[in-house]
């Protein structure tokens, strides 16, 4: 896939990194240095920013570039790029719509031909006038004319129409027009290239447009290449969460993955913890033993909610501390405290959301709605993905709390609208190829999004664990919920305890699920029941319910009718 002249990335990083040497530093001149600064200067005045945060870095260092493949860029064939243009212009031409391509911006996956709408040419009859603006005649009386060309510019939805005839005539299935093109008085006709090219993560990460993006905040994240071949980039600080769609192969799992790499390949584990959910249990559980996780990769779906509800908590306690600060977010917080006391951002990446709705629909939808409205003040910012996204799966109250989606290849237009609110993400090619919606447009942009492989997450992970530093501080999200926090009554236990007890003495095993179907109660309160049988010993931390000899006697007992 790559060329001979890729550096030695692979080499496993089980020693100390040597000190880069200078021709290196200019090869990382697009990430932060090793002694980072929180976030680094911006371009805009007033706004509260990192950029006067200085880390001691705790003696981390962040990852040379080299550890990623540089990718080869394929050649553009002109000659044939110039003949489908001169194709496009002749097949409208066949049907009278003039137009002239004015440009040709190829790309990795697909070929924009900029589109200039020409004329309409009509010819009529015009009578002539004097000077005095009567009608002139000739000697028979009859008035006199003469034949008059006009023009009327053609109609972009004339060009809209010959979608499946341009389609026929390149012989390609999947053409897409923008119509216009955002900013600019083209129409985008996109088309695939016969060979398709991989776009790496370090091509997009030494691009211009994600050093603009890095140099305002240390959230930012390659998104990939647009359609003209140029690097695209976004920051998850101002989304602040992201919804991604996907059909199973369409690269939805690759590009979570590639989010993630950017962010720690900017930040250290004081700077930015994640907790990452793969009920799927192959997609994010290789990034198990990063220091910069909360904790082990979640992959029981029943546990989520109660990490969800951790973090709830945390939220709630981030907003008490700025309160007595007098502060408003996190950037303000960790610029009034000593550097001991910040607190780190968290990125919560939950790879299939369609799994957990089925478990705990409603306390599912409940947790990441409410992480969604309050979450970005406390530096939290949720990316949420689902391979199904039908309208159970993405209800309406998470839709809202998402104003930047991303959609790969879905199967169908339905899909498409539930997840951008407008068609064609069911047309993509996949394997990358995906429509970004910003928070900041209407209209979804068309982006091949990075590649990492399985040798890059490996080689990054080895290079954080090799590193002799101390944790960064430890955050309980599984801690159990206070007395006082509890609902129901104020006696401290729950007045369904009796029955949860009962329960559990009639079973050897015991979980969440089992007890919100027999009591017919929430998730939320079967898991705090659960927790309470745990606290006094009726059940173990896996499940198994604890019975004595005595009662395994008088169970045996009432099995046979005694």
């Amino acid at each position: 896939m790559f060329g001979d002249e890729e550096e030695d990335w692979q080499t496993p990083l089980t020693r100390t990194v040597p000190e880069p040497a200078p021709p290196i530093e200019e090869e990382e001149s697009w990430q932060t240095p090793a002694t980072p600064t929180y976030a680094r200067s911006g371009q805009f005045g007033g706004e509260e920013k990192d950029d006067a945060l200085k880390w001691s870095g705790g003696g981390w260092k962040l990852p040379p570039a080299n550890i990623l493949q540089m990718g080869v860029e394929a050649p553009v064939d002109e000659k044939a790029n110039r003949e489908r243009a001169q194709l496009i212009e002749q097949t409208l031409l066949d049907y009278g719509i003039e137009v002239a391509v004015t440009q040709i911006r190829p790309g990795p996956v697909v070929t924009m031909f900029g589109l200039t709408p020409g004329w309409v040419r009509r010819s009529r009859q015009q009578q002539q006038r004097d000077a005095s603006g009567e009608p002139i005649r000739d000697e028979r009386g009859r008035a006199v004319t003469r034949m008059v060309e006009e023009r009327l510019r053609v109609k972009v939805d004339a060009i809209l129409a010959r979608e499946k005839d341009l389609a026929l005539a390149l012989a390609c299935p999947n053409l897409r027009i923008e119509a216009p093109v955002p900013g600019e008085n083209i129409v985008g006709l996109e088309v695939p290239n016969p060979t398709q090219t991989v776009v790496t993560l370090r091509s997009v990460m030494e691009a211009e447009e994600f050093r603009r993006h890095s140099g305002r905040s240390h959230l930012a994240f390659a998104l990939g290449k647009g359609p003209g071949g140029a690097a695209e980039a976004a920051d998850l600080g101002k989304m602040p969460h992201l919804l991604v769609a996907g059909s199973t192969g369409s690269g939805k799992s690759v590009f979570l993955n590639s989010v993630i790499l950017s962010l720690i390949y900017q930040c250290t584990p004081l700077q930015l913890r994640l907790l990452l959910i793969d009920p799927k249990r192959v997609e994010l559980t290789p990034l198990n033993g990063l220091p910069h996780l909360l904790a082990p990769v979640v992959v029981e779906p029943e546990l989520v909610v109660r990490y969800l509800n951790g973090l709830l908590r945390e939220m709630t306690n981030r907003y008490k501390k700025m309160e007595a600060l007098g502060v408003r977010n996190i950037q303000g917080y960790n610029g009034a405290v000593e550097e001991q006391e910040r607190m780190p951002h968290i990125v919560v990446c939950l790879d299939e959301l369609a799994d957990l709705m089925m478990v705990a629909p409603h306390d599912t939808e409940q947790a990441i709605c409410r992480l969604a409205q309050l979450g970005r003040a406390t530096g939290i910012h949720l990316i949420v993905a689902t391979q199904r996204p039908s309208v159970d799966v993405v209800t309406g109250l998470i839709k809202a709390n998402f104003p930047s989606r991303a959609s790969f290849n879905v199967v169908s237009q339905i899909d498409s609208r539930t997840i951008l609110d407008t068609p064609g993400a069911e047309r993509l090619l996949g394997r990358g190829d995906m429509l970004f919606l910003p928070p900041e447009s209407s209209k979804p942009r068309r982006i091949q999004s990075t590649y990492v492989s399985d040798d890059e997450i490996q080689a990054v992970l080895r290079f954080w664990q090799s590193q002799p530093c101390p944790p960064p501080p430890h955050i309980d999200l599984t801690a159990p919920i206070k007395i006082e926090e509890r609902g129901g009554g104020g006696g401290g236990r729950d007045e369904m305890f009796e029955k949860a007890l009962k329960v559990a003495r009639s079973q050897r095993q015991l979980s969440t699920s089992f007890l919100q179907r027999k009591l017919r109660i929430g998730y939320p309160r079967a898991s705090r029941l659960r927790e309470e049988l745990e606290d006094e010993g009726v059940i173990s931390p896996t499940g198994e319910v604890v019975t004595t000899v005595l009662e395994e006697l008088l169970m045996t007992f009432e099995d046979e009718g005694w």
